[in-house]
């Protein structure tokens, strides 16, 4: 499992890396590590470009001002609705009062968990 980047941002990182989150690190492959890398590093960075993911006043600058990440979103917070990629309807799980998004078509879940 991705940690350490905040839900929003592994839900990102791994829906453009086609990579389901219960996939166990050390089995990916080399190329496969290196492109979940490549996201990882591509959605902080265009994040912080955008100030940030905002979704209430809660979350703003020091200046009071919301980010705009969220309206690049694909994965998270877009349950039910099309994969911006497939068109299959993104999933959500819940664990430990936070969420996942992933695209059942694009993201598979690892047959041996």
């Amino acid at each position: 499992m991705l940690t350490g980047i905040g839900n929003i941002y592994r839900s990102e990182a791994l829906w453009r890396a086609q990579i389901h989150g219960e996939r166990i690190a050390a089995k990916l492959t080399r190329p496969a590590l290196h492109g979940l890398l490549a996201e990882v590093h591509a959605v902080m960075s265009q994040a912080l470009a955008a100030g940030g993911t905002s979704f209430d006043a809660l979350y703003v600058n020091v200046n009071g001002q919301s980010g705009y990440f969220e309206r690049s979103l694909a994965a998270y917070g877009r349950e039910d609705e099309p994969c911006r990629r497939c068109g299959a309807p993104i999933h959500r799980e819940k664990f430990m009062n936070r969420s996942s998004y992933s695209c059942p078509r694009c993201q598979p879940r690892p047959r041996n968990r």
